[in-house]
Parts: structure tokens; sequence; C-alpha cells
């Protein structure tokens, strides 16, 4: 028993030495501190700022903030937040609009950036708040400016071809803009040139905006596309034409699905009523096949009763109506198309 006890204590007399060697030597009262606040444009390797600036414009790409810890030891925790004071961005918007951290094991510069959204940067008056270890340090403001004088961009064109899909297929976004120093398109391709084209592939109802960003401000358009959800391993029974071969009706029936069809009957229409029926065998995904009403003599010419009784003076106008799977007995990817109609004669 005693023996255990001994392992025990020495235990953990070894981890405590363990965290000792492990935590920050702080002289008391010297706890890590930010100073050299500093907005730039942009950051050298180290994070230490390549200019210095507290004017930015709508269509500055970013606005960033680099900062010199000192006092710091292993995994010291620096806080950057990004905070709106006042300006044209509404209201009810959240002021903390972005909140960045990292970590300094040593003395070093931390560098934090606020990227521009889609539609440029809000005009109005800002702040980046630093903090250390979660105590509260310095902070700094900058400003957001909108050239007045410069007019807005010019959307010349922004389309989307086709505007409705089925989910896979491709969609190809044109654009074009003038005056501008940016474009970005959401929610996708991003940021673009000025104009151009792209190709995207939306799963589902998608609304693109185009922003296209100067000093002036900012202009921007929407477009939707329809996105209908893929149909899997479905036939598709499509009838394309509809002609007469001497007194027989023929038609033409394509399956444009990707399966198979079943055995279906046919029925054709005169002016609405049924007049005959047609058996037609399965067709494999992307077979054509011409099939015909044999049962039925068909012509448009009727006598015509007049002054010149018996004479056949005239053609009526018959419309004649054929409709495939008319029974519905074989299921389609899109029955809408089964049916085909063609008026003969006056």
């Amino acid at each position: 028993m005693k023996l255990r006890i001994h392992y025990n204590l020495a235990s953990l007399i070894a981890a405590a030495l363990s965290l000792l060697a492990a935590s920050c030597s702080v002289p008391a009262g010297n706890a890590p501190s930010i100073a050299d606040l500093t907005l730039t444009t942009g950051f050298a390797s180290d994070y230490r700022p390549l200019d210095s600036s507290s004017d930015f414009y709508m269509d500055s790409p970013e606005v960033c903030c680099s900062a010199r810890v000192t006092g710091a030891c292993e995994n010291t925790r620096v806080q950057g937040d990004w905070i709106y004071i006042k300006g044209d961005m509404a209201k009810e918007a959240d002021p903390l609009i972005r909140r960045d951290q990292a970590v300094c094991d040593t003395d070093c510069y931390v560098g934090f950036t606020l990227p521009a959204p889609a539609g440029g940067f809000i005009g109005g008056d800002y702040r980046v708040e630093f903090s250390v270890d979660g105590r509260p340090g310095p902070s700094t403001g900058f400003s957001i400016r909108r050239d007045s004088s410069q007019p807005l961009p010019q959307i010349v064109t922004f389309t989307a071809s086709p505007s409705k899909i089925i989910a896979g297929q491709p969609v190809l976004l044109n654009w074009k803009a003038s005056n501008t120093s940016r474009i970005n398109i959401q929610p996708a391709p991003g940021t673009v040139d000025a104009e151009g084209s792209r190709t995207v592939t939306p799963v589902q109802d998608t609304v693109y905006t185009l922003y296209a960003v100067n000093r002036g401000g900012v202009s921007s358009s929407q477009l939707s596309v329809n996105v209908s959800p893929a149909v899997k391993e479905k036939p598709d029974l499509q009838v394309t034409e509809l002609w007469t071969s001497g007194n027989i009706l023929a038609y033409r029936v394509k399956n444009t699905g990707n399966l198979a069809s079943c055995a279906t009957m046919s029925r054709l229409y005169k002016n609405d009523t049924e007049v005959s029926q047609d058996y037609m065998a399965p067709l494999a995904a992307g077979e054509e096949r011409v099939e015909a009403f044999q049962q039925y003599h068909f012509s448009p010419r009727f006598n015509y009763i007049g002054g010149q009784g018996g004479q056949d003076a005239g053609i009526d106008a018959v419309n004649m109506r054929v409709c495939v799977n008319s029974d519905g007995s074989c299921a389609e990817s899109d029955p809408s198309n089964n049916c085909f109609e063609r008026t003969f004669g006056k």
C-alpha cells in the first residue's frame, strides 16, 4: 500500500513540473499587449503593414489592419472585431460585421482582413477593436467613402441561356458592364471581368445577381434559372408527325427517354371522337418508329349536298389526333407530348 501512494505522489509532482515548464513566464503586471495598430491595403509576409490609410472606398477589395503584439507567450489569443458605427447601412443590421482571431507564441505581428461584400462596401464609419486573452485592448477607426462625382456603373447585358433546365444541365451566363472597377456574380461564379461568360450548373431554382461597383456606388441586375428535378430511368414517348399513306393514317413516334417503353395502345380521334386503335410494341430508349392505323380507312373528301347534287364540289376540313400510351399503362417522364394533331382539308 505504501509503495502505491509513493508512486501516485511522484506522478503528481512530474505533472506539475511539466505544466510549469509549458506555462508562460510573464513578469507581474506585464501581460501581453497590442501596439502599432495600422490600417492598410495589404500585409508583408509577417503581417507588417505595407502602407497606412484610414480612408477606403466602396470599390476597395478589402480593408486590412495590422497590430504588434508584445509580451506574448505560448497560445496568446488575439481577437479583432470589425464594428459598423454609422452611415448608409440599415439601422437593424448587426453592428458586429466580422470577428477574426489569431494566436501568438512569442512577440509577433497579427493581420486581420475585412473583405468587401459582393455589392461593395457600404459607405460609413467603422472601427476595429482588439482584445488579448479576453481583455479589451486598443481600437482604431476608418471610413468607407463614396465618390459622388463618379456616375454609377452601367450593366449593359446580363443573360442566362437556357433559363429553364433539368438538374445537372449547364447554363451559360453572359454579361457586360461599363464604368466599373469590379464585377461580382452571386451565388457563383464570384468576381469576374467586366465582360465575359461562364458556365454554371445549378441544382435548384436559383436567382443570380450581378453587382457592378465603382467609387460612386453599385448597380445590380438579377435573373432567375428554373431547375426541374432530374428524371431517372423512364421512357418518354413523343409523336412528331401524322400523315396519310393512301387512305391509311400513319404517324411517327420516338422514345426520347432513357429507358425502354412498355407495350401500349395508341388511339385515333376524328374531331375529338375516337375512331380507331393501334397496338404499339415497346420502343428502346432513343428508338424511332413509324406506326399506322391499318383498320381505319381515311379520306377528307365528302360529297357536297347542293345544287350540283352528288358532285364532289369541295373538301370539308377534319381534325385528326393521335395519342400514344393512351391508357397511361406506361409510366413516362413527360406524358404531355403523347398526342399530335393535324387538320386535313380546308
